[in-house]
C-alpha cells in the first residue's frame, strides 16, 4: 500500500486499485484530444515554462496524453519525476532535478530534452487515486519555484483535467446506457399493468391497453386480476401473486385472451411496489406477448405502432438517470428510486417525501408549488418543469416533472405515478428562444430558428413567421426554397433533400446570402413526414462559426505573434510533405534560433523579449510568399516552411536574406538592439522525408550554426547526423565511465626554469577505457558541453586528486603546487568553492597546496560575476588562480584587471615555433613582460625541445611544461619521478619545501 508520510488524514491507496481506476478512464494509449492540449498549454504559458504534459502512468510506463514542448510519447515509468510526484498529497515542486537528491541519479533517455526545473499536480480521482500528473518543466533551474498564483492555476488546471476524465466517462457509460434502452424498447411489445394488493387494476399503459385490445381503461378498471387472466389462472399464477404480497416476485405463462377473444400467450412478471414502510403496496404486472405467429402484417404494423407510443410516452432521452415517484392523492410522495436521494442529498432514511420542496429554485418555488397543487386538484396526467438542486455541487438544473393518476373503479384517484427526467440543456435553448419555442414546439431549439416544409413532388416551401428577421424571405408558401444559399452550396442542399428521402432524415451546413449581400452560416435539420412532406428547422450558427474559428485559431497560433504555433506547423509539414511526394516537388525547412534573446530578457525585461519577438514574426512573414508558412514553435524559435516550386539552393539563399533582414536594428524604448540568428536547413526530397526526421536534419544543422560560433546559415548534411549521434554515443559512454570510476587524474610536472625543480603538478582528466586503454580530452572533450557530465567529472577528479595529494604528503614527497582545470559547467554550481574546500577537509589535505586553472572560455560566460566572486573566494583560501591558454582568448589584458589571476599561462601554440617564428618569439616576450609588470608567474605550456626551454629561460619566463620534462603520468608513477627529480638536482631543500614535507 502507497502512503502519504506526514498526511495520515489523506487517503491511502494501495496501486492495484490506481491501475484499475486508471483502466476504467480507458485513457492510456488513446489519441491526442484538443480539451487536453489545450489545458497543457494553458499551464505552459501560466506557468511560463516551455514544457508542459498530461501524462498517466500505468505498471511500467510513464504515458503522455498531451504534451507541449516535448516530442517524447511515453517514458519508463521507473525513470520519470512523475512516479515519485504521484505519491505527493499535493502540488510537488522541483527546482533544479541535477541538485535534488531523489532525482540525481535519474537516467535522460533519448530523446529527452535537458531537463531543470519540474513542477506538478497529481490528477486524482474523487477516491484520491492519483492517475498520473500535470507538470509543467524548464531547460533552467527556477529556484522560486512557482508563485502562489501559479500553484493555484496548476491545481485548477488538473482538476479541470479530471473533469473531463470523468466527462469522457459519463459520456460514454451514458451512451451505452441509451444505446442499450433504445434497443430494448425496440424490441418490446409488453403489456404494463398496476393492481393493488387486492389485486384490482389500478392502472394499465397505453401498450398494454392496444395490446389486450382494450378501447377504455375504465371498462375493466377496478377488476380483479383472476377475472382479467381466467384462462390462465393456475397454480403457477396463485403463487407468483402470493410471492408478490410477500415482498418477493412472481412470473407465470399461459394464454389468454384479448377483450375481442383474440388469444394470446403471455411471459408475465409480477413485482412488488414497495411502499415507505418497505411493505408492498401493490404489484407491478409485465406481460410480454411471446405468440410465435404474426398472422398478418396489419398486426406486425399495429405491434410498430404500440412500439412508437410507448417509446412517445416514455422520456425522450436516457442519457441520464430518472427519478420515478409515487404519492398521495395529495402529492406527498410515498416512494421515490434511488436516483432521486442520490441527485438531491435527502436522505432516505427520512422517507421518500423528506423535504423535497427545499430543493426547488426558491426564485421558482412559489410559483412552481403552486402549478402542482392546481395539477393535483384536477386529477389529470400533467407535466411541470422546475429547478432542482443537485447535490454534488449545488447547482440547479432543470427536470420536467411528469405525473399520472391511478383510479379506482369509482373513479378517485388513489395514488399518483410519475417521473421526472433532467432537460436543463434543452431548458436553457428553450429560455433563449421561448416565444419561437412555444409556437414551434420541439421543432425549434436554437436561437433565430425558423420551422419550415417542403413538397419534393410540386417544389412548394413553407415558412415561419420570422423568416423574414432571419433570412429575408418573406413567409408564407412559394416555389424558392434554394433562393439565398449560396451558388458553392446548392449541390449540399440538394444532396440534403435526397438524404433526407433516401433515409428518413438529415441535417446541413450552409451559407446564405441575405438581400443585403451578407453571409450568414445556418444550419438545417429535416425529416421525412410524408411522401410529399420534408419537414424541418433552420437555424443561424454564424456565431458558432466564429467561436469555433476563434478555438480553432487559439489552438493552433501563438498569442503573442499570431504566427502558427508547434500544433498548425506540424499539420502543415505533414500536408506538404504528402503534396510534395504526390506530386514530386520539393519542401525546405529552415528552424530559426534568436542567439542573443536571454540576454536581452536578462537585460531589458520580457518586455523587451516580447517586443523583439514579435518584430522577427513580422520580419519573417514579409519574406514569405503565401503559400509558405512562418511558425513561432517554441520560446525563441521559429520555422519558416517553404514549399514548391522553390527548391533547397532557393531556401538557402532565403536563409542568408532572413539573417541578413533579422540583423538590422530594432528601436526598443529609445535603445537600439541587433538580433542574431542561427538558421538551420534541410529540404525533401534532398534529404529526409518523414516530417520528425526532416525537423531533426533541420535541428542539427541549426546545433552546427551554434556551435560553429552562432549568426549563421548552415544547411543539413548527413555527416553532421554522425557527429550528433557519436556525441550522444560518447555522452552514454561517459556516463557509464563516470559510475565505474574510469575517469581518472593524470600528473604533467611544471619545472622552475631557474632552478630546474619541480614546481607543480598539473592534473589532467584521463579515461580508463576497459578496452581502448587511456584515452585524452581529445577523445572525449566534446562531452563538456554537457553541464551535468562535466560537472560529474570535475567533482570526480577533485576527490581523486586530493586522495593522491593526500598519500604524498604522508610519504614527505616535494611536488609543489597542484593545479586543477575546472569546467564552465563546474562554475554554474553555486556551490563550488565550498564543495572543494569540503573535499580538501574531509581528506585533511592544505589549500593552499593548490592552484585552480581556468580559461576565457569560463570568463566570457554569461555568469562572469559568480565566476569573479568563486576566484575571489579561492583566493582568500589561499588557492592560486591560473589564466590558462592565455593570449588564444579575446580582450585577455581586460580579464587580467577584472578577475584575481596569480599565474599566466602562454599557450602551446605560441612556444612550438618560438625557435624558427619571429612573431611568435615576440608574442612569448610580451606575455612575460606584461606577468613580469603585474607580479605574476608565467608558464609555457608545450615544452619539447631543449633549445626553446634556453630560449624561455633568456626571456626571462619562470617556469615550463611540457613533453621535453615528462608526459603526463599516473599517480602512481608520482612519486618515482619526483624522487628521481631530486635526487638529479642534489641541492638543498629550501624552507618552502620542508615546510611542505612536515605537514
Amino acid at each position: 500500500m502507497h502512503e502519504r508520510s506526514g498526511h495520515s488524514d489523506l487517503p491511502q491507496w494501495k496501486e492495484v486499485e490506481r491501475l484499475a481506476a486508471l483502466q476504467k478512464f480507458d485513457i492510456i494509449d488513446t489519441a491526442p484530444e484538443v480539451e487536453f492540449d489545450n489545458i497543457a498549454k494553458l499551464a505552459a504559458q501560466i506557468c511560463k515554462t516551455p514544457i508542459a504534459c498530461i501524462s498517466f502512468l500505468d505498471e511500467h510506463r510513464q504515458r503522455f496524453k498531451a504534451r507541449i514542448g516535448l516530442d517524447l510519447t511515453e517514458t519508463p515509468r521507473e525513470n520519470s519525476v512523475c512516479n515519485h510526484a504521484i505519491l505527493q498529497p499535493g502540488p510537488f515542486v522541483v527546482p533544479d532535478l541535477s541538485h535534488d537528491p531523489r532525482f540525481k541519479d535519474r537516467v535522460r533517455i533519448e530523446g529527452e530534452p535537458d531537463l531543470s526545473f519540474y513542477a506538478g499536480v497529481p490528477l486524482r480521482t474523487k477516491d484520491g487515486l492519483p492517475l498520473g500528473m500535470l507538470c509543467v518543466l524548464d531547460h533552467v533551474v527556477r529556484p522560486e519555484g512557482l508563485t502562489e498564483q501559479q500553484g493555484e492555476a496548476l491545481t485548477t488546471l488538473a482538476q479541470a483535467v479530471m473533469c473531463q476524465l470523468e466527462l469522457k466517462l459519463s459520456s460514454k457509460t451514458a451512451a451505452e446506457s441509451e444505446e442499450f434502452t433504445r434497443r430494448l424498447l425496440a424490441s418490446s411489445d409488453d403489456c404494463i399493468k398496476v393492481f393493488d394488493l387486492k389485486g384490482r387494476l389500478r392502472f394499465m399503459s397505453q401498450g398494454g391497453m392496444r395490446a389486450m385490445e382494450v378501447e377504455d381503461i375504465r371498462a375493466i378498471e377496478g377488476r380483479h386480476w383472476t377475472d382479467i387472466w381466467s384462462s390462465i389462472a393456475s397454480e403457477d399464477t396463485n403463487a407468483a401473486v402470493e410471492a408478490v404480497k410477500s415482498g418477493g416476485i412472481g412470473r407465470f405463462q399461459g394464454p389468454c385472451a384479448t377483450m375481442t377473444g383474440a388469444q394470446k400467450w403471455w411471459d408475465v412478471v409480477v413485482t412488488p411496489i414497495m411502499g415507505q414502510d418497505s411493505i408492498p403496496q401493490g404489484f407491478l404486472c409485465i406481460s410480454r406477448d411471446i405468440t410465435e405467429f404474426r398472422a398478418t402484417e396489419e398486426r406486425l404494423r399495429r405491434s410498430e405502432r404500440r412500439l412508437r407510443t410507448l417509446v412517445d410516452a416514455m422520456p425522450a432521452s436516457m442519457s441520464s438517470p430518472q427519478i420515478v415517484w409515487f404519492s398521495s392523492p395529495e402529492g406527498d410522495f410515498a416512494y421515490c428510486n434511488d436516483v432521486w436521494h442520490e441527485y438531491t442529498g435527502l436522505r432516505s432514511e427520512d422517507g421518500p417525501a423528506g423535504s423535497w420542496t427545499s430543493v426547488i429554485d426558491p426564485l421558482h418555488r412559489e410559483r412552481i408549488l403552486g402549478m402542482w397543487q392546481n395539477a393535483l386538484s384536477k386529477g389529470t396526467s400533467f407535466e411541470i418543469e422546475m429547478p432542482l438542486r443537485r447535490a454534488l455541487d449545488g447547482m440547479y438544473r432543470w427536470f420536467i416533472v411528469r405525473g399520472q393518476p391511478l383510479k379506482n373503479e369509482q373513479g378517485r384517484i388513489e395514488q399518483w405515478f410519475g417521473i421526472a427526467m433532467d432537460i436543463h440543456e434543452r431548458k436553457q435553448s428553450e429560455q433563449a428562444l421561448r416565444k419561437s419555442e412555444e409556437r414551434l414546439q420541439l421543432a425549434l431549439k436554437a436561437a433565430h430558428m425558423i420551422a419550415w416544409e417542403f413538397n419534393p413532388q410540386s417544389g412548394a416551401t413553407t415558412r415561419s413567421e420570422n423568416s423574414l428577421a432571419l433570412l429575408g424571405i418573406r413567409p408564407g408558401v412559394d416555389r424558392t426554397f434554394m433562393t439565398g444559399i449560396h451558388p458553392d452550396d446548392h449541390q449540399k442542399v440538394e444532396d440534403f433533400l435526397r438524404e433526407i428521402q433516401l433515409d428518413g432524415a438529415s441535417s446541413i451546413e450552409c451559407r446564405y446570402v441575405l438581400p443585403s449581400g451578407e453571409t450568414r452560416w445556418l444550419r438545417a435539420r429535416g425529416e421525412q413526414a410524408g411522401s410529399d412532406r420534408i419537414v424541418g428547422v433552420t437555424f443561424d450558427i454564424s456565431e458558432q462559426k466564429e467561436a469555433e474559428q476563434e478555438i480553432w485559431r487559439s489552438a493552433n497560433h501563438d498569442a503573442l505573434t499570431g504566427l502558427p504555433n508547434r500544433t498548425l506547423f506540424q499539420h502543415r509539414l505533414d500536408a506538404a510533405l504528402d503534396h510534395a511526394r504526390q506530386s514530386g516537388t520539393s519542401v525546405s525547412l529552415l528552424l530559426i534560433d534568436l542567439d542573443d534573446f536571454k540576454d536581452i530578457n536578462d537585460t531589458l525585461g520580457h518586455d523587451a523579449g516580447d517586443a523583439l519577438l514579435q518584430e522577427t514574426a513580422r520580419r519573417l512573414s514579409t519574406m514569405v510568399r503565401g503559400c509558405d508558412t512562418v511558425a513561432r514553435i517554441g520560446g525563441d524559435e521559429f520555422a519558416v516552411l517553404v514549399v514548391d516550386p522553390l527548391k533547397l539552393e532557393n531556401a538557402t539563399r532565403l536563409g542568408s536574406l532572413i539573417a541578413e533582414m533579422l540583423r538590422q536594428p530594432f528601436v526598443y524604448q529609445k535603445r537600439t538592439l541587433i538580433s542574431r540568428v542561427s538558421i538551420g536547413i534541410a529540404a525533401y526530397p534532398d534529404h529526409d522525408g518523414n516530417p520528425a526526421e526532416l525537423v531533426k536534419d533541420s535541428d542539427i544543422a541549426m546545433y552546427q550554426a551554434k556551435s560553429q560560433g552562432r549568426n549563421r546559415v548552415i544547411t543539413y548534411s548527413p555527416e553532421m547526423r554522425n557527429v550528433i549521434e557519436q556525441r550522444v554515443s560518447l555522452g552514454r559512454d561517459m556516463r557509464e565511465a563516470i559510475s565505474n570510476d574510469e575517469i581518472v587524474p593524470f600528473y604533467q610536472p611544471k619545472i622552475c626554469l631557474t632552478t630546474g625543480e619541480i614546481i607543480g603538478l598539473e592534473a589532467l582528466a584521463r579515461w580508463q577505457h576497459p578496452t581502448e586503454g587511456i584515452l585524452t580530452p581529445g577523445y572525449f572533450g566534446a562531452v563538456f558541453e554537457d553541464h551535468d557530465i562535466a560537472a560529474s567529472i570535475g567533482k570526480q577528479l577533485i576527490t581523486q586528486v586530493a586522495a593522491d595529494v593526500r598519500s604524498w604528503l604522508d610519504r614527505d614527497l616535494l611536488f609543489g603546487r597542484v593545479a586543477l582545470n575546472l569546467s564552465p559547467a563546474e562554475f554554474s554550481q553555486t556551490a563550488i568553492v565550498d564543495n572543494l574546500l569540503r573535499t580538501l577537509d574531509r581528506l585533511r589535505v592544505p589549500a593552499d597546496i593548490f592552484e585552480v586553472e581556468v580559461t576565457e572560455t569560463v570568463l566570457l560566460g554569461r555568469n562572469s560575476d559568480n565566476v569573479s566572486s568563486a576566484l575571489a573566494e579561492f583566493r582568500r583560501q589561499g588557492i592560486q588562480v591560473a589564466l590558462d591558454d592565455f593570449g588564444t582568448g579575446y580582450a585577455s589584458l581586460t580579464h587580467l584587471k577584472q578577475f584575481p589571476v596569480d599565474h599566466i599561462k602562454i599557450d602551446r601554440s605560441f612556444v612550438r615555433d618560438l625557435e624558427q617564428d619571429s612573431d611568435d618569439e615576440a608574442i612569448v616576450a610580451a606575455v612575460i613582460s606584461l606577468g613580469k609588470s603585474l607580479q605574476l608567474q608565467v608558464t609555457a605550456e608545450g615544452v619539447e625541445t631543449h633549445g626553446q626551454a634556453r630560449r624561455l629561460r633568456e626571456l626571462g619566463c619562470d617556469h615550463a611544461q611540457g613533453f621535453l620534462y615528462a608526459k603526463p603520468m599516473a599517480a602512481s608513477q608520482v612519486p618515482d619521478l619526483v624522487s628521481r627529480w631530486n635526487a638529479m638536482l642534489v641541492r638543498p631543500r629550501s624552507d618552502k619545501t620542508a615546510n611542505l614535507l612536515s605537514r
